[in-house]
């Protein structure tokens, strides 16, 4: 006897939602001949789960954590009075195509979707066939959930130019150099996968020896943290390099280099007890003669709805509000549901080109692995493995900035001139 079963979407061929929207779909059960069940159960899950283990002074300890976010019940044929063991009633799925349709809410407070070495924050649609005196079948399927992280309305500083400024002496034998001067400036503190970060470096180099490579790196840094026993790690990838061009000795110069941001999981590190994720530019400039460097770090944030820009506004899922909310809110969301439009003022000819450039394509992330949908069923039907799909999008990256500095490629300090 063979049984499939196909899980869609409503009108979302890529099968990714924000927090707070509904779900809505189709499970489709086809049987070349009749089968007998005590039910068949559609289950809505979310939960995130955390491993991993450390050796310590020849042993080894395990590390773990759970915590669920979503689970919603829906019997497609039967009841939950049919689900229980000592019942012993059968029901027939007749030979032929059955459809079912489903929806379920989702919470407006769950984290975005990903899968990570140590842990993992899944959203899955399973289909049970329950058959307490064989095995149950089960049949899922993946969906993405982002977490509505609106650029635009997260926080001001994200509008706002960032700089940073750091100075460094190298030491060989009982002298010590002049200082290494390196000024980072950034047009804004926010960016969404598609743009590209326009990086405006100032290497002001007193010292006697030249600076021979600028190195630029964008970071994802996930934090995990088990419940038993309690613990945290934090797993450091590089998502996005760039280099940038030498500095001679006793010379200032000021280069702008552009950093892809590819499709990733938004920033968050508020919704979920155990995965956190957060980002940061990190730019290195190497004396190689002395074997030495400098870093500097900037942390950025990686959202979901862009700033607007050139009078285009992105047109956004429902979002609760201008900022995120705590605890309290979490436990007790409101029932409005804002939305914003889709464009500002444009003349009619260009509205249809810029709205179509403003949405985004979905895109599994490089970085991230795939996961096993199925690792807790244990007779499981089709694929197992499951990528999230994040926004990327295709508009204008910002305006690097311009700094005094800036505007001359470059230039003999004039401590040292003679």
């Amino acid at each position: 006897m063979v049984v499939t079963c196909e899980i869609s979407f409503d009108n979302n061929k890529h099968g990714t939602f924000y927090a707070g929207q509904l779900v809505k779909g189709c499970a489709t059960l086809k049987c070349d001949r009749s089968k007998e069940v005590q039910a068949v159960l559609l289950k809505v899950v979310g939960y995130s789960i955390t491993k991993w283990s450390e050796k310590s002074l020849g042993s080894t300890k395990l590390y773990v954590g759970r915590e669920d976010y979503l689970s919603s019940n829906t019997y497609l044929v039967g009841s939950e009075q049919n689900n229980t063991h000592n019942n012993t009633h059968r029901l027939t799925i007749e030979a032929g195509v059955h459809s079912y349709n489903f929806t379920c809410q989702l919470p407006y407070q769950c984290p975005s979707s990903f899968e990570g070495r140590h842990g993992c924050i899944r959203y899955i649609v399973k289909v049970l066939l329950i058959r307490p005196w064989k095995f149950d079948q089960a049949y899922t399927k993946g969906f993405t959930v982002l977490k509505m992280l609106d650029l635009n309305f997260d926080t001001p500083q994200l509008k706002s130019a960032a700089h940073s400024e750091g100075y460094r002496t190298f030491c060989c034998g009982p002298c010590k150099t002049d200082p290494l001067k390196l000024e980072l400036h950034l047009p804004q503190a926010g960016y969404v996968p598609g743009q590209k970060i326009p990086v405006t470096i100032v290497v002001v180099n007193n010292t006697a020896v030249a600076v021979s490579e600028i190195r630029l790196s964008l970071v994802m840094l996930v934090r995990y943290y088990s419940v038993s026993p309690e613990h945290s790690r934090v797993e450091r990838l590089i998502i996005s390099r760039a280099k940038g061009e030498s500095v001679l000795k006793q010379c200032t110069r000021s280069q702008t280099i552009d950093l892809p941001v590819p499709s990733t999981p938004p920033t968050c590190v508020e919704l979920s007890n155990l995965i956190q994720i957060a980002y940061q530019l990190e730019v290195e400039a190497l004396v190689k003669s002395l074997r030495e460097q400098q870093l500097m770090v900037m942390p950025v944030t990686v959202g979901t709805i862009p700033l607007a820009v050139s009078g285009i506004v992105v047109q956004q899922p429902p979002r609760r509000s201008a900022h995120y909310e705590g605890p309290d809110s979490r436990r007790n969301p409101p029932d409005e549901l804002p939305m914003v439009t889709a464009l500002e003022s444009l003349p009619s000819d260009l509205a249809s080109s810029a709205a179509d450039s403003a949405l985004p394509n979905y895109e599994e992330s490089r970085h991230t692995q795939r996961g096993n949908i199925n690792e807790e069923e244990l007779h499981a039907f089709g694929s197992n493995e499951f990528a999230p799909l994040y926004p990327v999008y295709s508009i204008p990256s910002p305006t690097p900035v311009l700094t005094a500095n800036a505007r001359n490629a470059g230039f003999v300090n004039q401590s040292f001139v003679k």
